[in-house]
């Protein structure tokens, strides 16, 4: 009897894989973790960004390729362009004859030379291109594009196109429109929520076969079970004081800055408090500048140490405004954690505010500490959430994630063919 053939899927992440790297492309590599044992007629091929071109089996399922970038977005930092690494490239000629030989191709943006380079494949070798939403870029470029402009003194030239010709949002405008444009060309798309929603984009770009993309977590590491690790003695912490914890990359973009601040304003508020910053160092020396005193950061950490972290703070502390659905938050809630957060990042991840976090829905610096300084007098609120989290949080695992979500997307793909 002949063997029947997998399916083969290139999944295409046009950012570095690296141990810093952020949310994106995390969800591929835990994506990657939980189906090494599944038995499926898919073989995937994830591709991402790398200093070198080398491919890698991750197991029976699954090969990591990482491609060279042709333009590598680094060579913006002098202008002040921190985000993580692309390829600026129209084009990447050895990704275009890799990727003749699938069934069908998956971006996972929808700007950058991977995928415009999978829309090129598509259209001429007739390969169903299916695509999800992962980042808010739209907004990211806002933001990049006014901090170069203020550097324009000259005449106020940057204050007259921010203000005046609203630059930044017009460009931000034409991103999010890039988005549907590529939408509209997929055979379906994985999104998220608010602008993004399914029904908002099935509206716009006409596409029907559009659904939401949902993260899981590791249930094996992010649960509610005892920690028996004393982190205040592991980290040198004071008995005495509250723990405030924050994962994700240590930027301005994701609230490093207002939480440096709020942590400075509690302090002199004589509220005993000690906060730790877990992840990508960008903007860590301008944290401790802000605020020297019981204000650790703590670098790269294994999911397990991230784990330890949330099950033993008082409160998980994300003030991220641009988010497409935060892992972290997820995994703090996983974990018991009191996850206090803004509407437009973190609380994304709150099903029931004030019942199983708090979202504060002003980037203010006064009512962040005020409600913080609430929640630590009122010890009460605190154990009242972690009590509703222990009964009601219900995620899935990436092997759900995989199995129910992204699985049909592929399969019904390959049925109209």
């Amino acid at each position: 009897m002949k063997k029947k053939k997998k399916i083969r899927v290139a999944v295409l992440v046009d950012l570095f894989l690296n141990q810093q790297a952020g949310g994106h492309v995390k969800y591929w590599q835990r994506i990657s973790e939980s189906i090494s044992f599944l038995k499926i007629d898919y073989h995937l091929t994830i591709f991402f960004l790398g200093f070198k071109n080398e491919k890698s089996k991750i197991n029976r399922n699954i090969n990591f390729v990482t491609i060279k970038p042709v333009v590598s977005s680094g060579i913006l930092k002098f202008i002040g362009i921190d985000a993580d690494i692309t390829d600026l490239s129209p084009i990447n000629l050895r990704l275009f004859f890799l990727l003749k030989k699938f069934n069908i191709i998956h971006t996972t943006d929808q700007f950058f030379s991977m995928s415009r380079t999978a829309k090129l494949v598509s259209k001429i070798f007739k390969i169903p291109l299916t695509t999800s939403i992962h980042t808010d870029t739209p907004p990211y470029a806002r933001y990049y594009i006014e901090k170069i402009l203020k550097k324009l003194t000259l005449f106020k030239l940057g204050k007259f196109l921010i203000q005046k010709k609203r630059i930044p949002e017009i460009y931000e405008k034409k991103m999010f429109n890039k988005v549907c444009d590529y939408i509209k060309f997929t055979s379906s798309a994985m999104v998220a929520d608010k602008i993004y929603s399914p029904t908002n984009l099935k509206k716009i770009t006409g596409n029907k076969n559009i659904t939401k993309l949902n993260r899981g977590i590791n249930k094996n590491i992010f649960n509610q079970k005892q920690n028996k690790k004393n982190i205040y003695k592991k980290y040198g912490i004071s008995e005495n004081d509250n723990l405030i914890f924050f994962s994700g990359r240590i930027h301005e973009l994701k609230g490093a800055l207002l939480l440096a601040n709020i942590h400075k304003s509690l302090i002199k508020k004589k509220i005993n408090i000690t906060t730790l910053m877990a992840g990508d160092d960008i903007h860590g020396d301008l944290c401790k500048k802000i605020a020297p005193t019981k204000l650790k950061l703590l670098g790269y950490l294994s999911q397990s140490e991230l784990a330890d972290l949330y099950k033993s703070c008082d409160l998980f502390v994300f003030p991220s405004k641009f988010e497409i659905g935060p892992n972290v938050v997820l995994e703090a809630k996983a974990c018991g954690a009191v996850c206090v957060v803004s509407p437009g990042g973190g609380g994304k991840r709150i099903e029931y505010p004030n019942a199983d976090g708090i979202i504060i829905n002003k980037w203010d610096l006064n009512l962040w500490v005020k409600t913080i300084e609430n929640l630590f007098k009122n010890q009460s609120k605190i154990i009242k959430i972690k009590n509703f989290l222990r009964k009601h949080n219900r995620v899935n695992s990436w092997e759900e994630i995989f199995i129910n979500e992204i699985l049909p997307h592929w399969i019904n793909i390959e049925k109209k063919k």
